[in-house]
């Protein structure tokens, strides 16, 4: 079997969640365009080799349209509303991805990345820009969309009547060690 984008994971990380326990993508967006059309590949890829994902979003729109809750439901994901703090207790996130807009607007936003960096040591990347406190070791990160997420996305983006066709790569900023970054099983 090939790595695929969520497929491979810190071993040492893993022993001291327990061997039930799936890993968690966390992902921030200002509204369901923006979450599908920015990280729709990769929300589609981690939920097929296991994760769970949760994602949050700025405005209530998603539960005002049909089509923005149809669009994460292609997707395999629920949307919630962006609380004004985070408390996960006792699983805290493995990843989070965000859109970097939303960083400089919440400052809840900033508070859960830093202590998800910091404090539990989650991998964090932001689309659409850079954030202040990226670490030093921030970089361009390109995950390249399996066929299947591929066809996920084209189908969400087109719930929300996104006009641009989906890419077969998604750019981040950031640092990805669990989410391992690599090209899809076979070209589409």
């Amino acid at each position: 079997m090939k790595i695929t984008a969520a497929s491979a994971a810190e071993t040492s990380r893993q022993s001291n969640r327990g061997h039930a326990a799936p890993y968690k993508l966390v992902v921030l967006a200002s509204d369901t365009t923006d979450a599908v059309s920015a990280a729709g590949g990769l929300i589609a890829d981690t939920l097929r080799v296991g994760w769970h994902v949760e994602v949050y979003l700025e405005t209530g729109k998603y539960l005002e349209t049909e089509s923005d809750a149809r669009a994460l439901q292609i997707l395999g994901v629920e949307g919630r509303l962006l609380p004004t703090s985070f408390d996960f207790e006792l699983q805290w996130p493995d990843a989070v991805v965000f859109a970097a807009p939303i960083y400089h607007r919440h400052r809840g936003v900033r508070r859960f990345t830093a202590d998800a960096t910091r404090r539990h040591g989650a991998d964090v990347a932001a689309w659409g820009g850079t954030w202040p406190t990226a670490a030093a070791s921030a970089s361009d990160i390109e995950h390249r969309v399996s066929c299947a997420a591929q066809a996920f996305k084209y189908h969400a983006m087109k719930a929300v009547n996104a006009t641009a066709p989906p890419s077969p790569v998604e750019s981040f900023h950031g640092g990805f060690h669990r989410l391992a970054v690599a090209a899809p099983p076979a070209p589409c």
